[in-house]
């Protein structure tokens, strides 16, 4: 539950199951992924943005501008359908 960025600390509300078995998602992340592995392959790892994913995408992990590694984030239309809103 987030309350403000000045929490101290975190209360635990739920946990729930996800799949990906709806269709139209499931080739959506599927996608995504396909399009980071043809990425790296063809250009290389530094090719990688956060403009690319439609559902999941490839951004900076780090502090700081120029930070080579990467985390995969659900871009917020995701984490609504996950979270059924």
């Amino acid at each position: 539950m987030f309350e403000s960025r000045a929490e101290v600390s975190s209360n635990f509300v739920a946990v729930a199951r996800f799949d990906l078995d709806n269709p139209d998602i499931y080739s959506r992340v599927m996608a995504d992924y396909d399009l980071v592995r043809d990425t790296i392959t063809t250009t290389g790892f530094d090719s990688l943005t956060g403009r690319m994913g439609d559902l999941v995408q490839p951004r900076t992990k780090g502090p700081g501008h120029g930070s080579r590694s990467r985390a995969f984030y659900a871009r917020k239309t995701f984490v609504s359908h996950i979270l059924g809103l």
